[in-house]
């Protein structure tokens, strides 16, 4: 362990370094994004489902400003009084550019931010990613595949991991309401199969289409946890609900979770988002049930701790981060950036990943490669 703080000119600045730098490892970012422009290239029904799930993805944001003169207006005009997405008022919510949407309420226009400004087109190719990569010294990235980012998102990473196969590994999408059904058991297989994805991401806010009368515990599932089990493919799960009360709505998702484990705790799994939403983390912390689940064999979590403190390098998170790792060990843990979101909200890429590599001074160097990429070279395979 080290706090020695080097610096060096790179020509463009000067950027600090670590001291003990020569025996970094590979890094791999367990949360990151390609994908085509928001709501196209997979057809009319999906691009209508994509706008859909982003307004009701988006019912916590308070910033927006009037369109007709720039007025801002700090209120929560996506949220409503229900839990059923179908219920959501009709605000003509719609995509801009430059990261931003636009909704109508009483006859009023409103625009607000919900991507980076770089996001010209709201899209992120694999080249933007890699130059990305690049600046903050990421080797490969896990691409997580939630529907807010489209359908047949498992072909357009197949093409990227083609033309890139050493940058990135990726998560077959699947229609979770109907994870049990023979259409999507067998577009999970050819996903891994056919189109090289390593892993299944399982994401539990399709259940707000069906009224979340679906659970991850449901005996309907079955056939899909077999065919996890067959494949050999670990499992990346998003369990924040969004309802209206998300501490409620996270608690019964992560019971559930503990109930499928009792029955299947030889599935390799990541606790996506950094384990608590950033929306109730300082209301609840990281409460028992999570640290218990976290204590199976086999099961182990994103952290994410620049989404959930507002001031790098997250001193406060710092401090949770090595709670966390007393109470279940470094060897459960693999850092996560939620890029291209979060480089335009929270920090830059590299700040993203220096809050571990140039900070946490309570972390041996080896531990530090573990968790910006160690655990999840295990976890995939992959040789350092």
């Amino acid at each position: 362990m080290t706090t020695e703080r080097k610096m060096e000119f790179f020509g463009g600045g000067w950027r600090q370094v670590d001291s003990g730098e020569e025996e970094n490892s590979l890094v791999i970012d367990a949360h990151s994004h390609i994908f085509r422009r928001f709501a196209t290239g997979s057809g009319a029904a999906s691009a209508a489902l994509t706008l859909k799930l982003w307004q009701y993805h988006l019912r916590d944001f308070t910033d927006f400003w009037r369109k007709k003169d720039g007025a801002r207006v700090k209120e929560p005009l996506l949220d409503f009084p229900s839990d059923d997405i179908n219920a959501m008022p009709d605000l003509n919510f719609r995509f801009g550019r430059y990261g931003q949407a636009e909704l109508t309420v009483d006859g009023v226009d409103y625009v607000m931010q919900f991507y980076p400004p770089a996001l010209e087109n709201l899209e992120a190719t694999p080249e933007r990613m890699i130059a990305e990569m690049e600046v903050a010294g990421v080797d490969r990235g896990i691409l997580q595949s939630d529907h807010v980012y489209g359908a047949n998102i498992n072909e357009y990473y197949a093409e990227a991991m083609r033309r890139y196969p050493d940058r990135f590994i990726a998560l077959a999408q699947i229609r979770e309401t109907e994870a049990h059904q023979a259409e999507e058991l067998a577009r999970l297989e050819r996903a891994v199969t056919e189109l090289g994805c390593t892993g299944l991401y399982f994401s539990v806010e399709l259940f707000a289409l069906r009224g979340y009368v679906d659970r991850i515990d449901d005996a309907k599932f079955e056939p899909l946890w077999q065919l996890v089990r067959r494949l050999e493919i670990p499992i990346f799960w998003y369990i924040d609900a969004r309802k209206q009360d998300r501490v409620a709505g996270f608690m019964e998702r992560v019971g559930e979770l503990s109930r499928w484990a009792d029955a299947h705790e030889d599935i390799p799994s990541v606790i996506t988002h950094g384990l608590v939403p950033a929306a109730i983390i300082h209301e609840i912390g990281i409460p028992d049930e999570v640290i218990t689940l976290l204590k199976r064999p086999h099961m182990n979590a994103e952290i994410l701790m620049q989404a959930k403190w507002p001031e790098y390098p997250y001193g406060d998170g710092q401090e949770m981060l090595k709670w966390l790792i007393d109470q279940v060990g470094v060897e459960k843990l693999m850092w996560g950036s939620d890029m291209p979101y979060s480089g335009g909200f929270w920090c830059t890429y590299k700040q993203s990943v220096d809050y571990i590599r140039l900070h946490c001074d309570f972390l041996t160097t080896a531990e530090k490669n573990l968790i910006l990429g160690g655990n999840a070279a295990r976890m995939f395979g992959i040789e350092d």
